[in-house]
């Protein structure tokens, strides 16, 4: 079995797939700048498990701005899209900067803890496994590696 799949399973098991809501979607979000947003009303209804690439591509950047409750819900479908393949798009790195806890920033810190403090170990610990296969990525080793402090046991 490879590990890409190990992953996955790993995604599947961690993060059951709860269809996303309005509520969810609206809840602590910040979206000035973020240019889809009327379209995210077409994710109402899906869980992270029916999120075509095409969907996360188009809103590469939805990590960025979402609330606490969606990113928590979204988040395996971008890591299990990175872990299956190499991407060449900005993407990747809007992904892994919204894993990457900023000690320079408390404001980013503070959003960081607010999406993560929930998480349960075993999904901090398949995140931590995701990041890890990312990093064999060539382009994206050097920011993988720089996100996966902010997942390690002892934080």
């Amino acid at each position: 079995m490879n590990e890409d799949h190990v992953v996955g399973v790993g995604l599947a098991m961690a993060f059951p797939p709860i269809p996303i809501s309005r509520d969810m979607i609206d809840a602590g979000a910040h979206w000035d700048g973020y240019q889809a947003r009327e379209q995210l009303s077409l994710l109402e209804g899906k869980s992270w498990t029916e999120l075509t690439p095409y969907i996360l591509e188009h809103h590469a950047a939805l990590l960025i701005h979402c609330g606490s409750p969606l990113f928590r819900t979204i988040l395996p479908a971008y890591l299990k899209l990175l872990v299956e393949g190499d991407y060449a798009t900005m993407l990747p790195f809007h992904v892994i900067s919204q894993l990457t806890s900023n000690p320079a920033s408390e404001f980013d810190r503070k959003i960081f803890d607010e999406r993560v403090g929930p998480l349960s170990a075993e999904q901090r610990a398949v995140v931590h496994r995701a990041l890890t296969m990312i990093a064999k990525q060539g382009v994206l080793r050097d920011v993988a590696c720089a996100a996966l402090p902010s997942w390690s046991e002892k934080r």
